[in-house]
């Protein structure tokens, strides 16, 4: 009881201790937090039962008081205010609220109140201003960074005089609107220009379109002009109706499938690649000449590499690439004298609309450019992220513990030299080991249960087993080493069609043994219908197993087996047609397996011959004359011709006939055939049905009674 009372108030002071410093915490620290047409950075302060904070942008206030979990209380703006009631989670990381009835303002806590973003604020230039709005709207648009949205807030000036931060929010959206429909270089932004006032033409990529951003300096800082709502959107207007389409809507649903989209959809699914990321990067990739049974180890890692080198060539801003999803041609996003950074129009496999991926040249290009690039930094603005694949997991540690092991001396760096004859020395001992553990273990298990199976056949499974293990080794090592796309690529594939080949080799001798051991059972009964079920089996799980391993060795090392698919059909008719008496013969066989026309033993007439039965066969039966001949017949002949079983009559017929002197007296003769049938059913098997006894005939000198 006392330890019971101990482990109570311990776990009443855990808990009293996580309450109370969520409590300590409660409202303070920063918020992003969005509503109906917007969002904003709020920041609070918890002061007792009193909490008070700003928001941006907009400058607004929040004052209000706790009541338990909820705030009430009124936010200030533009002159105006209101009421709000939010509502904090237990674990104190959001809040759920409304600001008036019927509009939600909810939230979510972030760690500190400063952000990397402002570092990307820049101002002394039309090209380094433009630059950062263009950086921190994507950031706020496609990453939810609100933090970002407010930095670029502060690199705008607006024509005239806002009407409220609506009206801010509404036309710093149209001139993103028209800014993210449209395809420029940053580069080509003005850099160093005289007076006070700027411009840069932007436009889309599919069209001859133009709009001019305006640029001002105030001071010694540039900023981007906003003109008014209505003269931004009568441009937005004209460049719809430029593209080609009624409505934005319409627009942006044919831009989802444009080189641009390929590239946001790759990028943004790495940096997600573990919160449901993996999908939407592959999507973006051609990936159709990899193995499906390869997929899973080279789709990763081949798209790692592609994002190595795409953050080595530099900073992706999204509206310097292409969004025309009709143009003509592919998209060179990169160029190198190893090889390019394609994106290209690829067939859909179901049949619809051709999509915009990275090309598979460019994928199989993408280690070899990675080797190239390696020792270049990635581009400044791109953050560190954590490496999704083994072979990248590996070369980190080994980067952080051994970087001289990442010298290249040669075409692979050092640590990958050193794999090579480490998984090939592990990888015949491991397979070894497994040979020796499987022939061991099998045949102690057979001497145990005395199964009928020789320990020489079980020893058998010990080579397969070998072989499979070693080069499946060899193929993880290679592959997780990032071997299996360099030089050694044709190896690795060599040794993963060994590893099929060693797992069709297992299996089938697995079937052979096993049918062995119940054919040989089969054979310890009367019925014949066992051995010809486990004749049928194994032999087509045989056949299985060996079509199976020629589709897998063909699909890994990339051979177009559909078309020898197609071929085997086309052959299997005409070789149906062919040995249409052998197929018949196996469905005859079937046939005796459901009729169960006799058994072992049982002696048998077909066609004036009568033998004994001894095995029957996928093809023909063996049976035994009395003179002791071995009789074959094909099943097809026994199935269609009349079976007289004498092995399974009911009852046995003797005839007896007696022949007796014309001489004998009619009343000898009553009593001579009474006494016949009293003697005949005095026998205990006799059946009194069918004991006949009298006269057959009259011989030349006698007169014949059967019996």
């Amino acid at each position: 009881m006392i330890r019971v009372g101990v482990l109570c108030t311990f776990i009443l002071a855990l808990c009293s201790s996580h309450l109370s410093a969520q409590a300590t915490d409660g409202w303070s620290g920063s918020w992003d937090t969005y509503w109906r047409d917007g969002e904003a950075r709020m920041v609070l302060e918890q002061q007792g039962e009193d909490v008070s904070g700003s928001y941006e942008p907009g400058k607004g206030r929040i004052e209000g008081r706790i009541d338990g979990q909820v705030l009430r209380g009124s936010w200030f703006q533009d002159g105006t205010s209101g009421p709000i009631l939010f509502a904090l989670s237990e674990e104190g990381q959001s809040f759920t609220g409304r600001f008036v009835d019927g509009e939600y303002w909810n939230g979510k806590r972030v760690s500190g109140t400063t952000d990397s973003s402002v570092d990307h604020v820049t101002r002394d230039t039309p090209r380094s201003v433009f630059r950062s709005f263009v950086y921190l709207q994507n950031a706020a648009v496609y990453e939810g960074d609100i933090a970002a949205g407010n930095a670029a807030e502060t690199l705008l000036r607006y024509v005239g005089e806002p009407s409220g931060e609506r009206d801010k929010r509404l036309r710093r959206r149209l001139l993103w609107t028209m800014l993210d429909l449209s395809t420029f270089r940053i580069y080509d932004a003005p850099k160093r220009v005289e007076g006070e006032t700027a411009q840069f033409s932007i436009g889309p990529d599919a069209r001859n379109f133009e709009y001019k951003i305006q640029f001002r300096k105030v001071g010694d800082a540039w900023f981007v002009v906003v003109p008014t709502a209505s003269e931004l959107r009568r441009n937005l207007n004209d460049m719809i109706a430029a593209l080609g389409y009624d409505t934005l809507s319409q627009l942006r649903e044919a831009s989802a499938n444009s080189p641009r989209a390929a590239m946001r959809d790759f990028i943004q699914g790495m940096r997600n690649w573990h919160t449901g990321g993996r999908e939407q990067a592959l999507s973006a990739l051609d990936l159709s000449f990899l193995p499906p049974r390869l997929y899973n180890f080279e789709a990763p890692l081949l798209a790692e590499y592609l994002k190595q080198v795409i953050d080595r060539a530099g900073y992706v801003t999204w509206q310097e690439i292409s969004d025309d999803p009709d143009r003509a041609g592919s998209y060179i996003f990169y160029r190198h004298p190893l090889g390019l950074v394609v994106i290209e129009q690829v067939p859909s496999s179901e049949g619809g609309a051709a999509r915009w991926t990275f090309s598979a040249e460019t994928l199989r290009n993408a280690p070899q450019l990675f080797a190239e690039m390696q020792d270049l930094p990635v581009a400044e603005g791109i953050s560190a992220s954590e490496p999704i694949t083994r072979f990248f997991q590996l070369r980190e540690r080994i980067r952080e513990v051994f970087p001289v092991l990442l010298t290249r001396p040669g075409p692979l760096e050092l640590w990958q030299w050193l794999v090579i004859p480490l998984s090939v020395l592990f990888a015949v001992v491991l397979g070894r080991l497994t040979g020796k553990g499987t022939s061991l273990l099998f045949s102690r298990g057979l001497r145990r249960a005395e199964r009928g199976l020789r320990v020489g056949a079980a020893r058998r499974l010990g080579k397969p087993a070998a072989l499979l293990v070693s080069t499946g080794f060899v193929v993880l090592a290679f592959t997780w080493s990032g071997l299996a796309e360099t030089v050694l690529g044709g190896v690795t594939v060599a040794l993963a069609a060994t590893a099929a080949t060693a797992l069709g080799w297992l299996l089938f001798t697995i079937i052979e043994l096993a049918g062995g051991c119940f054919q040989r059972r089969a054979k310890r009964t009367s019925g014949l219908v066992d051995e010809i079920a486990v004749s049928l089996v194994t032999g087509v799980l045989k056949i299985v197993i060996v079509a199976a391993g020629i589709i897998a060795i063909a699909d890994i090392t990339g051979m177009p087996y559909e078309g020898v698919i197609a071929g085997l059909g086309v052959g299997g008719i005409a070789l149906a047609f062919a040995a249409r008496d052998t197929v018949s013969n196996l469905i005859g066989g079937v046939i005796l397996m459901s009729d169960r026309p006799f058994h072992r033993g049982d002696l048998i007439e077909t066609e004036g011959q009568m033998a004994t039965v001894e095995n029957v066969g996928l093809r023909s039966t063996r049976m035994r004359t009395f003179d002791d001949s071995l009789l074959v017949i094909p099943n097809s002949e026994l199935t269609d011709k009349a079976i007289v079983n004498w092995g399974q009559r009911r009852k046995r017929k003797i005839r007896l006939e007696i022949s007796l002197h014309y001489d004998t007296p009619r009343e000898h003769l009553d009593v001579f055939k009474t006494q016949l049938r009293d003697v005949y059913l005095a026998q205990p098997a006799a059946d009194e049905t069918t004991g006949f006894v009298g006269l057959r005939s009259f011989g030349d000198s006698a007169l014949n009674i059967e019996h």
